[in-house]
């Protein structure tokens, strides 16, 4: 299979995975999505740079698009609670939106049909752009996985990374899931561009990590944070020679400009338009209560949430989806640090830490002001590269291509249902307010009915085992080490 029909398969499957999410979820339902929408329908009224409230900044807003808050965070009351979008779209009302200071580029190219259709369908196009831009990511790492690295073991990385948090943000007008899925991207790139050719330059791998890396750093100045880590991890230490010759690369410097371009425009609107303003009242809590709350309630359920706790971090799934994906992760993540070289192991410790250590000490030192306002899907933006340096540290070093075959192939068949699971269970959340385990029945009904997004998931999840299972085929005449001479690689990538 060429790389272009590899990619084409990928982001069909993701689509559709993403697709059922965004069929199956009432307005708000995911997280903070009435905030984003109304962000959104201000930048494309033309308030970009919106008055000033306590928390965010003032939009006005149709009236269609103000439902009010009555069911999230409330995992037994269903979605019916609330009034529908849609109605009167030409009366305006102004609104603070926490997410009011936010850049505005996500919302202009993903959100802007909401600003067309301030009802039920400019809300699911927009979901439905937001997760086609993070399927285009998706597959584009997972080319780069199985085509311009030399073992293709990261392709079992990106099945344990792709975790049905991602797939609901997927499905979601949030600018989150676009920096998740530039994630996983950037660190697929940075690895083919930095130690997959021992000389030469992957020009299409360049170019995909100065896009994602861009991507990354627009909506939220943490993605700033999020560049250095992975950067960090990949870069130091290698090659003095390497890296040497990238510096050299009018591709690497070209790319690089627009990356510090973007990165330069996220911080000036993070300064000009105080986005990171973290001022709020100081509410006295003695250290000794904040660290017994964080060890013993908020961190733990973190790893919870980086899998899955959907909606507004509210909704567990059945304990079981967590013990499978936990047992794929420490097949990777153990089995990369046991069997890795020294190098091996400090990458896998740092990017432990530099996804842990940041965002945790942000919420430490502010947490009396600001409260707790960590979730599990914030770290993921990182946390996806572990599984993915894991896997490919065991091919590396101890996998054969068969071993790396069925690895792949076993932990896709493993996961992905649970894809599905995740999907139905939350649908009797937001439909029932879990009275019931039916995804078909329930005071609620998604806007297009309930078989929809669950035809469209269960076609994903097909697509998508498809792809990884002709992903991870051992070429015909391969040995079980087989490794691909950088000159096939850029070919490749050509």
């Amino acid at each position: 299979m060429s790389s272009r029909s590899l990619w084409l398969l990928a982001f069909v499957g993701f689509c559709l995975l993403h697709a059922g999410w965004a069929l199956a979820a009432p307005y708000d339902g995911p997280p903070d999505e009435q905030a984003h929408v109304h962000r959104a329908a201000g930048v494309m009224n033309g308030e970009i740079v919106a008055r000033e409230a306590p928390r965010g900044a003032y939009q006005d807003v149709p009236l269609s698009l103000d439902t009010g808050l009555c069911f999230p965070q409330k995992v037994t009351v269903a979605a019916d609670c609330s009034r529908q979008p849609g109605g009167d779209e030409d009366t305006e009302k102004t609104v603070g939106t926490t997410a009011g200071r936010y850049n505005p580029v996500y919302y202009l190219v993903t959100a802007w049909p909401v600003g067309v259709w301030p009802n039920w369908h400019g809300i699911v196009l927009s979901r439905l752009l937001n997760g086609a831009a993070m399927a285009a990511l998706l597959a584009c790492a997972v080319v780069v996985a199985a085509r311009w690295t030399r073992h293709r073991a990261m392709v079992a990385g990106v099945v344990v990374a792709a975790t049905p948090m991602i797939a609901h943000l997927g499905g979601a007008v949030n600018p989150n899931g676009v920096e998740i899925a530039a994630g996983v991207s950037l660190f697929a790139a940075l690895v083919a561009v930095v130690h997959e050719q021992r000389q030469g330059v992957n020009r299409a791998a360049v170019a995909l990590a100065g896009v994602s890396a861009a991507v990354m750093v627009t909506p939220r100045f943490i993605g700033i944070m999020w560049l250095f880590v992975i950067l960090g991890v990949v870069l130091v230490p290698s090659s003095r020679a390497r890296l040497r010759e990238l510096v050299k690369s009018p591709a690497v410097r070209g790319w690089s400009a627009l990356v510090v371009v973007a990165a330069v425009a996220s911080v000036a609107w993070t300064l000009l338009i105080g986005t990171a303003d973290l001022s709020g009242a100081d509410r006295g809590w003695a250290v000794k209560d904040v660290l017994r709350a964080a060890f013993l309630d908020t961190w733990p359920n973190m790893a919870n949430q980086m899998v899955g706790v959907m909606g507004w971090a509210e909704t567990l799934m059945p304990r079981l989806v967590y013990v499978v994906w936990f047992m794929a992760v420490g097949l990777l993540l153990l089995g990369g640090f046991a069997f890795g070289g020294r190098v091996d192991k400090w990458r896998t410790l740092v990017l432990f830490l530099g996804t842990a250590v940041p965002l945790t000490a942000m919420e430490l030192i502010t947490v009396n002001t600001t409260g707790w306002f960590n979730q599990g899907r914030y770290y993921l933006t990182g946390a996806v590269a572990i599984p993915m340096l894991g896997a490919l540290i065991m091919g590396k070093h101890v996998l054969t291509g068969p071993q790396t075959r069925t690895m792949t192939r076993m932990l896709a068949v493993l996961l992905l249902p649970v894809q599905l699971v995740c999907l139905a269970y939350t649908m009797t959340r937001w439909q029932s307010g879990l009275q019931s385990v039916n995804p078909f029945n329930g005071s609620w009904m998604p806007p297009y009915g309930p078989l929809l997004p669950l035809v469209a998931a269960t076609l994903g999840v097909l697509v998508l085992l498809v792809m990884y299972w002709r992903a991870s085929r051992v070429e015909v005449g391969a040995g079980p080490e087989r490794e691909q001479a950088p000159q096939e690689l850029a070919t490749t990538a050509a």
